[in-house]
């Protein structure tokens, strides 16, 4: 999943070339998936609640490879961001199910924990995958890379399928059982912490491959190592995170992230044409990045347990809408302002994200819940 969703974003100049866009119409894209994700996500939650969690993961795994393979073939812009759309959706099924998954089979006190463990398979994502989905897409193309993703969601689908138990439980969510999430404040607070700083981190995220290239004059390899690189600290800070997060509160990790990159963002104007500069600045957001991810959902499983999945949907889709609003507000970014304004955009937002994170610890009614998440 973490490999299909973001390998598009290493390869942008490649894609813009090929199929006749600019690079700002190849990073919505990104909104493109984005949307169809985040709209999916609750719809499709409810609509798949007569089914058993393995046979959905499984499923979406299948679904999402095959709309791999159309993307690697199509012929035009339009038939490959028709393709990222479905492709949302098919991740739409896959991965509330998977978050909620992973936090209800972990014992008593370990859930975050066991979310943090889940997610550290999407910054791995980000070491391995898209690294070389880069190089190798440098070589062979970008139709390569995602006709290895496709590969790779079946491969996946066959090992869900042999290991994940076919009574794992899955509480039906009707339609009805939407409202009491709907109208929780604290939740209500918590979501839209998680718009704003996924708004804030790709803002600048979905357009780093070109300038990394305009400011350190580096190839696809050179670029694919840089997310490696990026991916490397996301895996120390979501370890770190697992560790403390049911110790400390989810609440105070979030925080923490929030200022590594409002930090990160900072020094970002700052590091153009040094390599090390930038190396530092990637290095400092992907430790927050990262560990920001599993630490919101866990707030949320704590808050709702018995509504699990469905506060995994809900949260997926403001993760998307958040990075859906980032691509097209760092693209509108770089037609008025250009690039330089990237960061500090971004930056605001996250500045924003860090006064919903603090409106929902300051709600009495749920305050102790939220600090312990």
């Amino acid at each position: 999943m973490g490999v299909g969703a973001f390998a598009v974003t290493g390869l942008l100049n490649e894609i813009a070339q090929e199929l006749g866009t600019s690079v700002a119409g190849a990073g919505q894209l990104m909104s493109a998936y984005s949307l169809s994700l985040a709209v999916g996500a609750p719809l499709l939650v409810s609509l798949t609640r007569r089914f058993g969690r393995r046979d959905l993961i499984a499923a979406g795994l299948v679904l999402f490879g095959v709309l791999q393979f159309a993307a690697a073939v199509a012929p035009t812009y339009s038939t490959l961001a028709a393709a990222r759309i479905f492709a949302g959706l098919a991740a739409a099924i896959v991965t509330p199910h998977s978050i909620a998954a992973a936090g209800l089979a972990a014992p008593p006190g370990q859930s975050g924990r066991a979310i943090a463990t889940m997610f550290l398979g999407f910054t791995l994502s980000i070491v391995i995958g898209i690294p070389a989905g880069n190089a190798l897409g440098a070589v062979l193309g970008w139709r390569v890379t995602l006709g290895l993703v496709g590969a790779m969601s079946f491969a996946s689908a066959v090992w869900v399928a042999l290991t994940v138990s076919a009574r794992m439980p899955n509480t039906p969510v009707d339609w009805n059982a939407w409202r009491p999430l709907a109208s929780n404040v604290v939740i209500l607070w918590l979501l839209l912490t998680t718009v704003l700083q996924c708004a804030g981190q790709f803002t600048l995220y979905t357009y780093l491959a070109p300038g990394l290239r305009d400011s350190l004059g580096i190839d696809a390899g050179g670029i694919g190592l840089l997310f490696g690189w990026f991916g490397v600290a996301g895996l120390a800070g979501n370890y770190f995170a697992s560790r403390v997060i049911d110790r400390i509160g989810a609440g105070r990790v979030v925080g923490a992230c929030l200022v590594l990159m409002i930090a990160a963002f900072a020094m970002w104007p700052m590091a153009y044409g040094s390599l090390v500069t930038t190396m530092l600045a990637i290095a400092i957001w992907g430790l927050g990045g990262f560990a920001i991810h599993p630490s919101q959902q866990a707030r949320l499983v704590l808050l709702s347990p018995e509504m699990a999945s469905a506060s995994a949907a809900l949260n997926l889709s403001a993760t998307y809408l958040g990075q859906m609003f980032g691509s097209a507000f760092g693209g509108g970014l770089i037609i008025w302002f250009g690039p330089n304004a990237l960061a500090w955009g971004g930056a605001a937002l996250l500045v924003a994200a860090v006064g919903a994170a603090f409106a929902a610890g300051l709600r009495p009614a749920a305050r102790d819940n939220v600090e312990q998440a």
